[in-house]
């Protein structure tokens, strides 16, 4: 529709100015015009082909103006032609990229063929792998349930095991016990063997180096302390053991220089071996001093040797210097106690007090102390000038532990 608008458009416009000049053609030759001093034949020819020309413009303008493409074959074709021509070009290296494509399509063609082939071989293969891999499987899962059924038979199996080496390891342990057992015993037996063959020979020399007086009179009484030491504390097995050695040793020789014997070397004091295995044991597991206390087993006569009894107690801080031991108020006046019986019931409580505070008592008086005579009658002197009630204090001179003894100053507080 548009084309033939543009048709009837460009005729009516050629023909309105076909028309137009016609009218000027006739009226220039009427009236014999002349332009540019041109014979009047001549402008009548110039006006038709001015005209021509107007309508050749005129349709050209309207084409240019109308339709791209008629703008572009006018103005643009050179372009158009360089555009051809590099299009040519590419249109000639599509062409042979396209051959060569083709080619390589060939070769992949060729190359897909023979995959193809290849992936039916091992599509063949693949069933052949699948058809064995199932009996493997078969077999597989088969082979499961026997080891399924061969390990519960194994825990089965273990379990007896371990319920066996459980036996053996007891049976075992009890055999390492009574190997101890039978160590242990024959060491002591061995001790006690040679304890004996010792008494045996301390017996003999004292009855050769002595006046043995069966009768004589006792010079250890049971329990009467022999020696009291101090003895430190020690994870060390060997220390220990030298050191409760030189106790008895000391002590031995203690009793020998009382009996004023000559020899030296005789061993008067028996102690158990089982006794000193037993102290050694008990000190060697304390970090603590220990209050080492050997004192006579039982009544001893001249000529026999001294049987021992080793004990041992923790050594603790009792008393510091100036503190107060015991304070009684007492009453001095018309009725009262005898100086001296108020400063000896007093000195019983202050060792009742000292005891109950944790010092020693010796075994046999029950004494954690003494006090001298000069320092019993000084106190009784102080107290009988007094009258009325009267407030004694015992204080320790100095620092006491466990082991004692305790040394005290008696302090007397009152009016005359």
């Amino acid at each position: 529709m548009f084309g033939i608008a543009l048709i009837a458009v460009l005729a009516i416009t050629g023909g309105m100015i076909a028309y137009i000049g016609d009218k000027l053609g006739t009226k220039v030759g009427k009236k014999k015009l002349t332009i540019f001093g041109l014979r009047p034949k001549h402008t009548s020819i110039v006006v038709t082909i001015i005209t021509g020309i107007l309508i050749t413009i005129s349709t050209i303008g309207i084409l240019t103006l109308v339709s791209r493409d008629v703008r572009t074959a006018l103005f643009g074709m050179e372009a158009l032609k360089n555009e051809l021509s590099t299009l040519s070009q590419e249109v000639t290296t599509q062409n042979g990229e396209l051959d060569r494509s083709r080619n390589a399509l060939a070769a992949k063609n060729l190359e897909y063929a023979t995959l193809t082939n290849k992936v039916q071989e091992t599509t063949n293969q693949l069933a052949a792998i699948a058809s064995e891999l199932s009996a493997v499987m078969a077999q597989r899962d088969q082979s499961a349930l026997q080891l399924e059924q061969t390990e519960r038979d194994y825990a089965v199996a273990r379990g007896e095991i371990n319920a066996a080496q459980q036996s053996i390891n007891r049976l075992q342990n009890t055999k390492n016990e009574l190997d101890m057992r039978v160590k242990d015993l024959t060491e002591a037996k061995s001790n006690l063997q040679l304890d004996i063959n010792n008494l045996t020979e301390l017996t003999s020399k004292l009855k050769q180096g002595l006046q043995v007086v069966r009768e004589g009179s006792i010079i250890y009484r049971a329990g009467e302390i022999l020696t009291t030491t101090v003895l430190p504390g020690s994870e060390n097995h060997n220390d220990t053991v030298k050191a409760l050695s030189d106790i008895i040793y000391n002590t031995n020789q203690t009793i020998i220089d009382k009996l004023d014997i000559k020899d030296k070397n005789l061993e008067i004091l028996w102690i158990a071996q089982s006794d000193f295995d037993k102290v050694i044991s008990e000190v060697t597991t304390t970090h603590q001093d220990v209050i080492v206390r050997i004192s006579a087993g039982g009544n001893t006569v001249y000529g026999e040797p001294v049987i021992g009894n080793i004990s041992i107690f923790p050594n603790h801080y009792i008393y510091r210097p100036g503190q107060t031991v015991h304070m009684e108020i007492v009453d001095m006046g018309r009725n009262a106690m005898s100086p001296e019986e108020s400063v000896m019931l007093f000195l019983q409580k202050v060792n009742v007090a000292a005891i109950k505070q944790g010092i020693l008592p010796d075994p046999l008086q029950g004494t954690v102390g003494a006090i001298s005579g000069t320092e019993f009658y000084d106190a009784v002197n102080t107290l009988k000038r007094y009258n009325g009630k009267v407030t004694l204090v015992a204080t320790a001179k100095n620092e006491t532990y466990t082991a004692g003894p305790l040394k005290i100053e008696i302090h007397i507080q009152g009016s005359p």
